[in-house]
């Protein structure tokens, strides 16, 4: 081990030792405040990273175990929730092995790709017609992009020349695109599911991936249809008129050659799952949640050879967060049994006096606060995991509708991700190409959040009013 790792391991094994043997707080239980202590490491562990996350998990819930009742360290990784995740990732690779992605995208800039403009709609219609269904954005990001990036590089636009012509506007709206997209469905990253399982244990409120669709499809598909125009606006590509890409579009697909067997049946198999997330808690004769469609779904392309066992094992992205998301939800889980978030909710409120103002204040001060701290994470899951359970024990003090502040939480965990070029790994992809600056990747990515909470605050509250859900 050398002395960075050891220096960053420090904080992660000494706090939570400090938690561990100072006096239990009035109102708690000594194992409960051991507990806490297993969170703080945890919360550590992801956030100084001495380790990659599952790693570092591995190594807290490994020692750990040893004094904390092991039902409680290992039952998040029971949770249908922590599955789900899994599955929906995995999927991602279907589209990839099978080139269905990229030859989607080939078809729609055949139609419409002449300008700049439209080439960046039609790079929002690609990434919107798979989100659904591929629960990882950035794997998302690595079917859709590398098409772009080859019209780019067609018109001599390179990360080493000229890349403002076009590659520079494309690799930035990639990353605007891929977090829209992201909110908009549940389905549209695996962050959505960590949100909703939390708000579900913590405050209360269900949302179902109808739920969610219905209270994202306007607000959310406002930012989406104005992202590629706010984009070209503030980061305007210097080329504006493509001439005919046709022959580079045609081109792709002659060598993907003719549609297989295996694009055909992911396309069925890809319709019926969206439908199954639309409408299968309806169905009263089998029980049809989301996490069993995802399962089945993923069960289904085992099941006629799109993907085999060394396609799910290669997809490390999937169990890495499958290791320390299953660690974290155990975790909350047990403390929110044992009401220690509730005990946290009265000491928070007695140092910030949120009841004494008004629920659209605090909802406004609440979203601020999770968007002023993004900074300081370099995963858009693990901050998450771990923040989003102290903003939530904070707007059980207040008048705030429960509801709503879930809501804006969840969506506002992937707009808030381009506040940086690390909040997320669509992010990381898109910004080592080398396309664009550090500075032009904040300085868009603040715009875009700037958009999105006037749309969301102006329309969306309003709209979900309409909808009855506040």
């Amino acid at each position: 081990m050398d002395k960075k790792t050891l220096l960053k391991l420090l904080p992660v094994v000494l706090i939570p030792l400090l938690f561990w043997f100072i006096p239990t707080p009035k109102g708690l239980k000594a194992e409960t405040w051991h507990i806490v202590a297993l969170y703080i490491a945890l919360l550590l562990g992801l956030v100084v990273k001495p380790f990659s996350e599952p790693v570092i998990t591995l190594i807290i819930i490994g020692v750990l175990s040893m004094f904390i009742d092991v039902k409680i360290v290992y039952s998040g990784y029971g949770s249908d929730m922590a599955w789900f995740i899994v599955t929906v990732t995995i999927v991602c690779a279907a589209f990839v092995k099978t080139g269905l992605g990229k030859r989607m995208a080939y078809n729609l800039l055949i139609r419409f790709g002449k300008t700049s403009l439209g080439l960046g709609y039609m790079m929002a219609a690609v990434d919107l017609i798979l989100s659904p269904a591929t629960g990882s954005n950035m794997s998302r990001t690595s079917i859709d992009y590398p098409v772009f990036r080859n019209i780019a590089e067609s018109v001599g636009s390179t990360p080493e020349k000229d890349p403002r012509k076009l590659g520079a506007y494309l690799t930035m709206l990639m990353y605007v695109v891929s977090m829209s997209t992201a909110v908009l469905f549940l389905t549209g990253m695996a962050t959505n599911a960590i949100t909703v399982s939390l708000a579900h244990k913590m405050l209360g409120v269900n949302i179902d991936w109808m739920t969610w669709f219905k209270a994202s499809v306007v607000p959310a598909g406002i930012v989406l249809a104005l992202g590629p125009i706010v984009v070209y606006k503030f980061y305007k590509p210097d080329l504006k008129e493509l001439g005919d890409i046709k022959p580079i579009m045609k081109k792709g697909l002659e060598e993907m050659g003719p549609m297989k067997k295996e694009e055909k049946i992911l396309s069925v198999l890809f319709v019926l799952a969206i439908l199954g997330w639309m409408f299968g808690a309806k169905i009263t004769v089998v029980n049809l949640s989301m996490q069993i469609v995802a399962f089945v779904f993923l069960a289904l392309t085992l099941l006629f050879g799109i993907l085999n066992w060394s396609d799910v094992i290669s997809q490390k992205g999937a169990w890495s967060t499958f290791v320390w998301y299953g660690a974290f939800y155990g975790v909350a889980g047990a403390l929110a049994s044992k009401g220690f978030y509730t005990w946290l909710a009265k000491v928070l409120e007695g140092y910030l006096k949120l009841s004494q103002l008004n629920g659209m204040v605090v909802i406004v001060v609440i979203l601020l606060i999770s968007l002023a701290v993004r900074y300081f994470f370099v995963s858009n899951s693990a901050f998450v995991a771990s923040f989003y359970p102290v903003l939530f024990a904070l707007v059980l003090t207040t008048k705030a509708p429960i509801m709503v502040v879930a809501l804006l939480l969840a969506f506002f965990a992937g707009y808030g991700s381009l506040l940086t070029h690390y909040g997320n790994g669509a992010g990381i992809y898109t910004f080592a190409t080398g396309y664009c600056t550090q500075k032009d990747f904040w300085r868009v990515g603040t715009i875009m959040v700037a958009v999105a909470l006037i749309v969301f605050l102006c329309i969306g509250l309003p709209y979900w009013k309409v909808l009855g859900i506040w």
